[in-house]
Order: structure tokens, then sequence, then C-alpha cells
């Protein structure tokens, strides 16, 4: 980042959440997707969020039952601090991951829209009803409607006020597309408007080849260009 004190930058959060990952290492590490925005003038973060691992098993083991409810809380609480730092433009902060990342991004801006104004979400659970019992019943136990209801993107689609780009591919083997097309079908009866781009060959992640995955690269950056920064006209 060509960094200068006296300006003011957006922001973009970097984020998975599951429970037993982590984010953040008191180590170098690399990412050139990370790298490159920050070239292009963002700020990114991430963030070791509650139920992240080498934590003990208290702070993993908190989300039991209430899945998506303290990663957003945490992503909420960072983006408020990062909000009193001079150099950071508080009116314009992101929020991004892929498969439960795209569930936390998805959540995380039904649980705090006015935080969040742009959210680009890859391969999301919208449901844990719609993924596989061997994950969900480890973190949420057997089917309760209200535990499930409360955990549920879908159930808060309505919620939404900012820019949200969902990516998914109709071959995907581990979070099926339904994830997405229930989720669109209620937030577009919520009056919600969501942007979309699938990928139909592609697995999990959506990328299939080099091209697509420089694709979703590339439309990911241009929605932050367009709805962050406004710096590129609307389609």
């Amino acid at each position: 980042l060509p960094f200068d004190s006296t300006r003011r930058y957006p922001v973009v959060f970097a984020i998975y959440g599951g429970p037993g990952s982590q984010q953040v290492y008191h180590a170098f590490g690399t990412s050139t997707w990370n790298q490159w925005l920050a070239q292009q003038g963002y700020i990114v973060v991430g963030v070791n969020n509650r139920a992240s691992n080498n934590y003990g098993s208290a702070f993993m083991k908190v989300s039991y039952q209430r899945l998506g409810y303290w990663e957003a809380h945490d992503f909420a609480e960072a983006a408020e601090y990062l909000k009193t730092v001079r150099y950071v433009d508080g009116g314009r902060i992101a929020i991004m991951g892929g498969s439960y990342g795209g569930y936390a991004t998805i959540y995380t801006m039904e649980r705090y829209p006015d935080i969040f104004t742009v959210g680009i979400a890859n391969s999301p659970v919208t449901d844990w009803r719609l993924y596989d019992t061997i994950y969900t019943e480890r973190y949420m136990g057997l089917l309760d409607e209200t535990v499930y209801d409360e955990a549920s993107a879908i159930k808060h689609a309505g919620r939404i006020k900012g820019r949200l780009l969902v990516i998914h591919s109709m071959m995907d083997d581990n979070v099926h597309p339904q994830n997405t097309m229930q989720f669109l079908t209620a937030a577009t009866n919520a009056g919600v408007d969501v942007d979309l781009r699938i990928y139909p060959p592609g697995r999990h992640g959506a990328a299939y080849n080099q091209a697509s995955a420089f694709l979703i690269r590339q439309a990911s950056f241009e929605y932050l260009e367009r709805h962050l920064k406004g710096g590129l006209p609307a389609h």
C-alpha cells in the first residue's frame, strides 16, 4: 500500500470465520489477492473471531448452536474500532469471504447493516438445514427450528441494506446451489436487490479453470471499485 496517513482509506474485511479456523497468525503470511487489493488503495483486515483455533476450548466452543452470531459480533467490533483510526474511512467498509466466509459475510451484513455497506459472498451456506449433517450437527446440534432459524441467512435476508454480490457454481458439490437460490428468493421477496454471478461448470469456490478464477477476482474487484470507492459506472 502506498500509504499516506493524511488520506482516509476504504476497508475490506477478508474473512472465513468458521469454527476451528484461524485467519491471523503470529507469523508472516502472504496472500497475493489481499496484497493486490492493498496496492489498489484498500486496507485489508483479517480477524481471529470467537470460535477460531488456538485460543482454547471455551473460545472455540462458544459458537455451539449459535453459528454466525459471535463471528458477526467480532467483525462488527473490529470495524467499530477501525472507525476511530484517523486514516480509515468508516463509511466505506466491505466484507467478503467464501464458503463459511460467504455465509459469515451475508449474516454479518444482516446483523450489522449500518456498518458493512458492501459484501461479496462466494459459495455461501445460507441455511444450515441445507448443509451436510456431519458438519452442521457438530456445531448446531440436532435440528431445533428456533436455533436453526436464528442462524439462517435466509430468514434474515430482509435486514440487508448494502450492496451484496453472490457468486456460486451450479455444480458445487460441497455447498449446494440451492443455498444461493433460496437466499435470493427470500431477499427478492423482502425487496432486497442482490447481484449474482453463476459459473455453471465450477465446483466449490465457483472457479473451474484459470480464466474463470481471473474473472471472479476481476468481478470482485470491480464490485469494490464501483460500490465502495464509486470509481466505476454501474452496469
